[in-house]
């Protein structure tokens, strides 16, 4: 049987046992959970373990060290559990640099797949010191597939050879979102990372929709206090400070799920784009170049442009006036689940990577 271990930028093992008791959808585990369908064992490397690497990690962030290291702390733990191991498997890009570079150099052998979710090249100041060991990272990487077209074709444009990098489709847990189809009251927003929300609440304050947002209270402006009475604030002081099962009785109530950007650099939004699929509920949307599913072709949603606030206000007003179209898309979202684009099918084609790579 072989084995995997796993390294990740949250704790998986808390994740797999919410998702255990019901509590979050499995996509957040990345796969991992189908693994043993193919006889794979999986080894969850500890989020955290030695105070001494995390010390050593938060002074390298402070410094604004050039070179990515990645996460010490479990690139440790794995180094010495790699006699166990038949590959590494890290769902987030930002943990393997150090067992990469260790890899190209030929002093590890064990196979290593990282899944990229954003660009390495990010255009700052220390891009051209830090060129040669991105390229030596994707050279230590056994496969390096994307849930983005955008970001593997960047890391096909750094690798030899070019094909390190092909999309792999992220999709729901379609058995976590009780699926029934319903029209639902308000427009709903939430979101951690990257979120115009300041945008979206002029524009609904400026609508006579019913409309909730729910954000950690960082995410928190200014500009809060001049929305509308029908715009509702759901913050907290914890990133996590709303339960999964509470999102989704908002969701449950929504006509339409928001998700404004402003974030153009990364794959901001995509988990709130497979809730809505999951949910069947349809969406509006901030264009982002790193979103590979087009909502519109699809005809589960409308894209609007960054910073638009009319666009806002005419979409969000625009599903306030259109229930049964609005009920449609929502369920032709949930088709996509259904018939491929779910938390299944994205694990079984992680697993055909890791079965090419092991046949070699």
């Amino acid at each position: 049987m072989p084995t995997i271990l796993v390294l990740n930028n949250y704790s998986l093992e808390r994740v797999w046992g919410e998702v255990k008791r019901g509590e979050k959808p499995n996509h957040h585990l990345f796969g991992i959970d189908y693994f043993y369908k193919k006889g794979y064992e999986v080894k969850i490397i500890p989020f955290q373990s030695s105070r001494m690497f995390q010390f050593i990690q938060r002074y390298c962030s402070k410094t604004k060290l050039p070179i990515p290291m990645g996460d010490l702390d479990q690139q440790c733990s794995a180094l010495r559990l790699l006699n166990q191991a038949d590959l590494i498997y890290a769902p987030c890009q930002t943990q393997t640099h150090l067992l990469c570079y260790l890899r190209a150099m030929g002093l590890i052998k064990t196979p290593i797949v990282c899944l990229a979710h954003h660009l390495l090249v990010m255009g700052g100041r220390l891009d051209a010191i830090r060129m040669p060991f991105y390229k030596l990272f994707i050279r230590g990487c056994s496969a390096f597939p994307s849930l983005s077209k955008l970001v593997a074709g960047e890391i096909n444009t750094l690798a030899y050879p070019a094909d390190k990098s092909r999309v792999v489709q992220w999709g729901p847990d379609v058995d976590y979102y009780k699926y029934a189809p319903s029209i639902g009251r308000k427009i709903v927003a939430a979101g951690r990372t990257g979120r115009d929300f300041d945008t979206f609440g002029f524009a609904a304050s400026n609508s006579r929709v019913e409309t909730v947002i729910i954000c950690p209270q960082h995410s928190v402006s200014v500009e809060f206090s001049k929305f509308g009475n029908n715009v509702q604030v759901i913050s907290g002081e914890q990133e996590e400070h709303i339960s999964y099962k509470k999102l989704y009785d908002y969701y449950s109530d929504a006509r339409a799920i928001a998700i404004p950007l402003h974030d153009q650099v990364s794959l901001a939004g995509l988990a709130s784009l497979m809730d809505a699929i999951g949910m069947g509920k349809p969406v509006i949307m901030t264009r982002s170049p790193f979103i590979d599913l087009d909502i519109e072709a699809l005809g589960i949603g409308k894209w609007i442009m960054p910073g638009d606030l009319r666009g806002w206000h005419d979409a969000i007003q625009w599903f306030e006036d259109h229930e049964e179209e609005s009920l449609i898309m929502g369920v032709r979202a949930r088709k996509l689940a259904d018939q491929g684009l779910n938390s299944a099918s994205f694990a079984n084609q992680i697993m055909d990577i890791f079965e090419r790579i092991l046949k070699r």
